[in-house]
């Protein structure tokens, strides 16, 4: 007698597996939800009690209201020369010539000025000194100076404002700026302090 071996094939039974499995797990949370007894819930409880005021409306207690006094002001009586005959008074003849400002007198002897009517012009040129370790080693350059030239013409103050990328010739350079000399600069008909002179200094081998 031959037995028949029935393969038993799971992908066809699964979704019927899932839907039997999902009924069951309903069904189960349906019964816990009915049949558990459920947690009593009490209202909350303060620890301390709490003490409520509560006024008298059957014989209220008079409220005396008392309004402010008014603020008295004193009145200021203004001054009258006849009042006070030994007070200092002020001469019929002062003219006030101290609290007037001269505006003809220019107030720019101490002021460095941009541009002026008359710039101030090269009369002392001063050739740097080539640098030896710059010589030697073959570096060559332009540097550009900006000066401020004073009321006689000398040489305040001088920047490097164009580097030669070389730190000993913008230091000869500015060595050689001070050295120079210039006509000072005019503005309305008086010397004055002049920024940003510029003078360029060439540093070539020959």
């Amino acid at each position: 007698m031959k037995s028949r071996i029935i393969a038993f094939d799971h992908d066809r039974e699964y979704g019927r597996d899932i839907r039997v499995a999902g009924i069951v797990a309903l069904v189960l949370v349906t019964m816990a939800f009915l049949f558990t007894p459920q947690p009593k819930v009490e209202a909350y409880r303060l620890r301390v009690p709490v003490i409520e005021w509560v006024p008298n409306v059957d014989n209220p207690s008079p409220v005396n209201y008392v309004p402010p006094k008014p603020e008295i002001r004193v009145p200021r009586s203004v001054p009258v020369p006849s009042d006070n005959p030994e007070a200092q008074t002020i001469n019929p003849n002062t003219n006030f010539d101290e609290l007037k400002v001269d505006v003809t007198a220019p107030t720019i002897d101490n002021v460095p000025f941009w541009k002026v009517e008359r710039k101030p012009k090269l009369v002392r040129e001063v050739m740097p000194d080539y640098p030896e370790m710059a010589r030697a080693a073959g570096i060559e350059g332009k540097v550009i100076v900006s000066m401020v030239v004073d009321t006689l013409g000398n040489v305040a103050g001088a920047e490097v404002i164009g580097t030669s990328g070389n730190s000993l010739l913008d230091r000869s350079a500015l060595d050689a700026a001070y050295k120079c000399g210039f006509t000072p600069g005019f503005q309305r008909d008086r010397p004055v302090v002049v920024r940003n002179v510029v003078i360029p200094f060439n540093f070539r081998l020959q």
